[in-house]
């Protein structure tokens, strides 16, 4: 009886520092991200995922990995509420940093009505619309969910969750990553 007792007990204790060590993990991440920075080890170095995109115009874009300048694959959807908080960040990023920066908004939202409902009919050049072949590929699996590619298309830095993409923590993260090399 005592040996399994303490066996119990030792499983119990093992457990509980599991559970320490992910509370731990998760305020980290939580910490990063209210900062505006990546999460715990999402950078990666392989190159991104091409796939096709629709314009509002109804026109088939790919979206490349490889570019002439850096490049921002956001994943988002209009009934997402923190994509909703996040996007006018975004957009002003996306024309503040024009030249050095191509972003992508990629929505997983079904039809165009709905997405042009949400910015009140004027959708912006930078909203794109993915049928699921891109998520896939990036392997996305809550929302919002943002991919930084280097001109050559490694994914350099991916900010999982909301950013607040004119904060200045955010700000050096991305003139870090945005200098010429």
């Amino acid at each position: 009886m005592r040996g399994r007792r303490g066996w119990l007990l030792g499983i119990g204790v093992l457990a509980l520092v599991q559970v320490g060590l992910l509370v731990v993990w998760q305020r980290v991440d939580q910490d990063r991200r209210a900062a505006g920075l990546p999460v715990s080890g999402e950078a990666r170095s392989e190159p991104g995922h091409e796939f096709e995109v629709e314009r509002a115009d109804g026109s088939r874009v790919a979206v490349s990995a490889r570019s002439d300048r850096f490049q921002i694959v956001h994943f988002w959807a209009t009934w997402c509420a923190p994509c909703r908080r996040e996007l006018p960040t975004l957009l002003a990023l996306a024309h503040r940093e024009r030249a050095r920066l191509r972003v992508w908004m990629v929505s997983t939202d079904h039809d165009w009505r709905t997405i042009a409902g949400f910015f009140r009919g004027d959708i912006p050049a930078e909203v794109v619309r993915d049928r699921g072949a891109g998520h896939r590929a990036y392997g996305v699996t809550t929302l919002p969910d943002s991919y930084l590619h280097d001109r050559d298309g490694r994914i350099v830095a991916r900010f999982a969750g909301a950013q607040d993409w004119g904060a200045e923590a955010m700000r050096r993260v991305l003139d870090e990553h945005l200098r010429d090399r």
